[in-house]
């Protein structure tokens, strides 16, 4: 597994590039133990669009390195509007910290562990600036 403290480190290089995440946290599902997914959710990083998704790939394998980005089986990311995130961000509030969760149910998925760095939205004026500065307004 990725260390922690790399991750926290990525996390922060690519906020201070991007704007803050919503979410940002390890998952492993019951059904792939011994391997973990990368879950994230930001205002600037639109569920689905495969895009958004490269480019934070592209910065978090710039962070960690490759061979570490491939420690996981998947990188998700979530929609601001999606019940699951919302349903942690109403659990949960840790910015930059760490709090650890067992045997769980999110996403619609039975969840071994979780291990979550950053689970609380954003300010609008932080967003809103650093998307703007980003030239990606949408």
């Amino acid at each position: 597994m990725i260390s922690v403290s790399a991750l926290r480190k990525a996390m922060r290089e690519i906020s201070s590039k991007k704007g803050p995440f919503t979410l940002f946290g390890l998952f492993r599902r019951s059904d792939s133990p011994g391997t973990w997914d990368l879950v994230v959710s930001a205002p600037w990083l639109e569920d689905g669009k495969l895009r958004a998704l490269g480019k934070f790939v592209g910065l978090l394998t710039d962070s960690i390195g490759e061979q570490a980005f491939r420690d996981f089986s998947r990188v998700q990311t979530v929609g601001e509007d999606n019940p699951a995130l919302r349903k942690i961000l109403k659990s949960f509030s840790v910015d930059d910290g760490e709090v650890r969760v067992t045997k769980s149910n999110l996403f619609g998925l039975e969840i071994e562990d979780a291990i979550i760095l950053r689970a609380q939205r954003p300010s609008l004026s932080t967003a809103g600036t650093r998307t703007a500065a980003n030239g990606s307004g949408h």
